[in-house]
């Protein structure tokens, strides 16, 4: 009888063990497929720059992505394995565009033009489904070439209310002078679905 109950729990032990290890286990980054290789810009520059959330005490100054604000299907965004744009209300309170992202799908913008001083990104998202993240990868044009997408994190929303992102990474050289990047969002999971919308880049400036 003894014998059994010490049986019973070291079972319980390796069960117990088994699901912490299981809770623990990271989130793995979503596989992003290469993007189709498109011409980069023929010029450089200085973008517009505005302010888009110091109603959230971040001052810094922001240049929106190119097509970032979504409200055009027709915006330069490469859209595939189901990612697509759709009319929704937006953080502001209107209805417009933004990017909708079920799992497994990606989208990739049309190049932007920054330079080692463009270290971080933010932008509008929402969960309306599942509890994982959007893959954010950066690709750059390098020697004649877009070069391998780069995961530089995840972001995601707080259940379906929209929220602002952390600081996400871009991730420039330190190389003087303009770089031309892409960048590809990958939504995780396997029943998630995500909204995005307003993807502006930081050019770390301050008033």
């Amino acid at each position: 009888m003894n014998a059994t109950r010490a049986l019973r729990r070291a079972l319980g032990v390796v069960a117990a063990v088994a699901a912490a290890g299981l809770s623990a286990t990271p989130a793995v980054a979503a596989t992003p497929t290469m993007p189709t290789p498109v011409a980069p810009l023929e010029t450089c520059t200085e973008p517009a720059l505005s302010q888009p959330f110091a109603a959230y005490e971040d001052f810094d100054f922001y240049t929106l992505a190119p097509g970032g604000d979504f409200d055009s299907a027709d915006n330069g965004w490469e859209l595939t394995r189901g990612a697509s744009i759709l009319p929704a209300t937006q953080p502001d309170g209107t209805t417009g565009g933004v990017l909708d992202l079920p799992s497994t799908a990606q989208a990739v913008s049309p190049p932007l033009c920054i330079t080692s001083d463009y270290p971080t990104a933010r932008l509008w998202v929402r969960n309306l489904a599942g509890s994982e993240g959007v893959f954010f990868y950066v690709s750059y044009y390098d020697n004649g070439v877009w070069t391998k997408p780069k995961n530089t994190g995840q972001f995601h929303g707080t259940g379906s209310a929209w929220t602002l992102s952390r600081l996400m990474k871009v991730h420039p050289s330190g190389a003087a002078g303009w770089q031309q990047v892409r960048f590809v969002f990958v939504a995780g999971g396997t029943r998630s679905r995500f909204q995005v919308d307003d993807f502006w880049v930081d050019p770390r400036m301050k008033y």
